[in-house]
């Protein structure tokens, strides 16, 4: 049964297929649960901007990115050019995103990483920023550890000079791919929703490598309470 469903996903067709069931889904999480926004005012601040921004959040909030998505702006996705990320292009790509291959490596990766298109996929994302394109980056890379911000996203908000965006949504009824490296969040429909977002994050163009690390500390810490936040106010 499992050589199966993974020859079943080599289709692109199936591929497809199962990326609209998950926008279907999450339309159906959405439309069925109570919605709560914190930090609107940095929301739209971004969205009445005439310029480009970088969305960050964890890995394991992915599925519900498409809601994040301020209106008036378009985006282009970081995804990994493995063959296991085939499903987020399509997903990707019924959102409305532009889609670009490539990822750093997390620090728990114990072995030589394979050419992930890191170096291609940073200039790439860095011309959609300067054309007025928002970029969505998971703050965390594969594979983990989780929570853990990588470097990749704070050297891009230099060089771009676009400010980070932070951004969660968490529902009451969650359940967990406890197997994945980021312990993945499926959404249940019904109780409450909770999109928090938090204060744009600038990063000097002087900064130099010890900077980097601080606003890299800054950005995980912020995006740890935001997801804190969002808890507390689902359990009221």
């Amino acid at each position: 049964m499992k050589k199966v469903f993974k020859e079943l996903l080599q289709s692109r067709a199936v591929i497809y297929v199962i990326a609209f069931l998950m926008k279907i889904w999450i339309s159906f999480v959405v439309l069925s649960c109570r919605k709560t926004v914190i930090g609107k005012e940095h929301a739209e601040a971004m969205r009445n901007a005439e310029d480009s921004y970088i969305k960050a959040m964890w890995h394991r909030n992915t599925l519900m990115a498409p809601l994040s998505m301020l209106k008036k702006k378009s985006y282009a996705s970081l995804i990994t050019p493995h063959k296991d990320g085939e499903l987020a292009v399509a997903y990707a790509i019924l959102a409305g995103c532009k889609v670009i291959r490539g990822s750093g490596t997390g620090s728990s990766h114990d072995k030589k990483p394979k050419n992930k298109k890191g170096a291609v996929a940073f200039r790439t994302l860095l011309r959609y920023l300067n054309n007025g394109t928002c970029g969505f980056i998971n703050a965390d890379i594969p594979p983990g550890p989780k929570f853990e911000c990588g470097r990749g996203i704070i050297a891009i908000a230099r060089l771009s000079q676009k400010p980070i965006m932070p951004t969660v949504i968490r529902t009451q009824n969650e359940a967990y791919i406890k197997k994945s490296w980021d312990q993945f969040i499926i959404h249940k429909p019904f109780g409450k929703l909770v999109i928090a977002y938090g204060k744009p994050i600038y990063v000097p163009k002087d900064a130099d490598d010890e900077m980097i690390e601080t606003y890299r500390l800054k950005l995980e810490k912020n995006l740890n309470e935001l997801h804190e936040k969002a808890e507390n106010l689902l359990k009221v």
